[in-house]
């Protein structure tokens, strides 16, 4: 072989050697950009996962805080005023119908004592009662504590009621009033308030009493909170669940037979005990945690992930979880199609390795960097759409709650830096759940996209629009002052109050209530949102479909 053919031999031998590393360095490097972007993947929608629950948690957060706030103690003492009046209109027209009978059938003594059996067993409720006593603080019948018949009662701590009844009587010449003390709860053991309506019986001057304990309307409000979550769903197995911090289940809508149970002993369940340990030393309310657990649909064992939140007023911890199934079936397509583009390039690293020997070595490393570039820039797509996702809601195209804070939270530095005043507008819809429940929650999401689509229309630019969870929207604006703050925000009010909105051959009409507030160049992003939502609070508290803003002249 001459020297000439042991040169192209040597040279063709190199063009081998080199378009095969080459090829065995894109492999690597492929297989790195797959397993970086799956990771990206399962971060992203994740993200996705827990915004998607948040905005599910925030259903159950406003079902539970409108029910709190029925639980205040001014609130709770006139439902349980309300209530004693009627239980005494009612053993009171009993007593005045047996009086007006018997008052000439019968001797005063036996009409007396006729009126006591019959105030002594009428009973209501679990634990509602009726006792007597006259005007000189003496006890005439009790029928819970029959000891204490025929005791007077004056400077008895423990029994203060009717020392408490004789004086609120005389003292207002009235023939009925309310009285307030505490007294002991033989249901819970201890001392707790209780209110009580002492009420004269005029024909022989007795002072007829009943009360009840506050914690018991408590109790109800509780009981109606739990069933309301209870029947809280969506999709197809999508439920809530709440227990305490001591990992007692205090109701769960799939396995009933966990209610009441504490978890702490129980085979099974050990994630959820480890869950609220987690969440008692984080000092946070809410907490994601991911575990394996039985899909009703499926029957199979599967990943799901959670958010658990506390109620710290109540002590309870409310959970809602969704399964990871979805995940697993887009991450199973995405690393077969990977597999798919492995094979193609490799089929095309050898085709190109045939082109370079042929032709030449200038010629087959250009041919060669076209097809390891090319599939590198299509690889990219996937990164950039997912980058796009994590930060829009999937349902109105606005900025989510993750994406709103972090640009909220550059916003808020800028205007600092600058000297410029930054306002925010927190904007909720008026009965979005009567939407939910006359029209479906279609119609409510369709209620959602239009809403953001109207607002997105109306607003600069330059403004920061974003959806923090369920119905509830927020708004940042810059450099604006109080007028042009209020205009603004009667602006969009306006305009969707005169909205009208066609859904299913359906005419929907809602509106809104917007909490407008100005803030410093001091205020930090936290605090200019918890202002905005106070003033949004203040304007549903007056009626709804109004604008409130902090040192308004309007």
């Amino acid at each position: 072989m001459g020297i000439k053919a042991k040169i192209i031999s040597l040279i063709m031998g190199l063009i081998i050697l080199v378009t095969i590393s080459l090829g065995l360095i894109f492999l690597i490097d492929f297989n790195k950009v797959i397993n970086k972007d799956l990771k990206l993947f399962h971060l992203s929608i994740l993200d996705i996962k827990k915004d998607e629950l948040v905005n599910k948690m925030d259903l159950a957060d406003h079902i539970i805080e409108m029910y709190y706030q029925k639980s205040t103690p001014i609130y709770m003492q006139s439902v349980v005023e309300k209530d004693l009046k009627s239980k005494q209109d009612m053993l009171f027209s009993q007593l005045n119908g047996l009086y007006n009978y018997y008052k000439n059938k019968l001797s005063e003594e036996e009409l007396k004592q006729l009126l006591l059996l019959d105030i002594k067993n009428t009973r209501y409720s679990n634990n509602g009662y009726f006792w007597v006593n006259d005007f000189g603080y003496q006890m005439i019948m009790h029928p819970i504590k029959p000891e204490y018949d025929g005791k007077s009662f004056v400077n008895t701590p423990k029994v203060p009621f009717v020392e408490l009844a004789v004086n609120k009587l005389e003292e207002t010449r009235k023939n009925q009033a309310f009285i307030q003390y505490q007294f002991y709860n033989p249901a819970t053991k201890k001392y707790e308030f209780k209110v009580s309506l002492v009420r004269v019986f005029k024909p022989y001057e007795w002072i007829i009493g009943t009360g009840k304990y506050i914690s018991d309307v408590t109790k109800n409000i509780q009981k109606q909170v739990i069933e309301d979550i209870k029947s809280l769903r969506y999709g197809q197995n999508g439920y809530f669940w709440i227990n305490d911090l001591n990992s007692t289940i205090i109701m769960h809508p799939i396995k009933e037979e966990l209610d009441n149970k504490n978890l702490k002993n129980t085979k099974g369940y050990e994630f959820l005990v480890n869950a609220i340990e987690k969440l008692k030393k984080s000092k946070k309310d809410e907490i994601f945690i991911q575990y394996k657990f039985l899909n009703p649909v499926t029957g199979k064992v599967e990943d799901k992930f959670a958010i658990i939140k506390l109620f710290r007023p109540w002590g309870w911890v409310i959970g809602t979880g969704t399964y990871l199934t979805d995940i697993e079936y887009i991450d199973k397509e995405m690393k077969k199609t990977y597999k798919d583009i492995e094979y193609d390039v490799i089929y095309k690293i050898i085709l190109i390795s045939i082109i370079v020997i042929i032709i030449a070595i200038l010629l087959g490393s250009y041919l060669t960097a076209i097809w390891i570039i090319k599939p590198m820039e299509n690889l990219s797509h996937s990164k950039e759409y997912f980058e796009e996702i994590s930060h829009i809601d999937y349902l109105t195209k606005v900025r989510n709650r993750r994406s709103f804070f972090e640009k909220g939270k550059e916003v808020v530095e800028l205007a600092k830096q600058n000297n410029v005043t930054i306002c925010a507008l927190m904007i909720d819809i008026d009965f979005f759940k009567k939407v939910n429940d006359t029209y479906g929650h279609k119609a409510g999401d369709a209620v959602l996209k239009a809403m953001s689509d109207k607002i997105s229309s109306m607003i600069r630019d330059t403004d920061i629009f974003g959806r923090l969870g369920g119905e509830e929207f927020a708004i940042l604006m810059l450099n604006c002052d109080e007028e042009k703050l209020f205009k603004t925000a009667e602006k969009i009010r306006k305009e969707i109050e005169k909205f009208s909105l066609n859904f299913e051959d359906k005419v929907i009409n809602f509106t809104i209530s917007i909490g407008a507030y100005l803030g410093s160049n001091e205020s930090s992003l936290d605090s200019i949102l918890e202002k905005a939502d106070e003033l949004l609070y203040k304007a549903k508290n007056n009626g709804r479909n109004r604008v409130e803003i902090n040192e308004s002249k309007h």
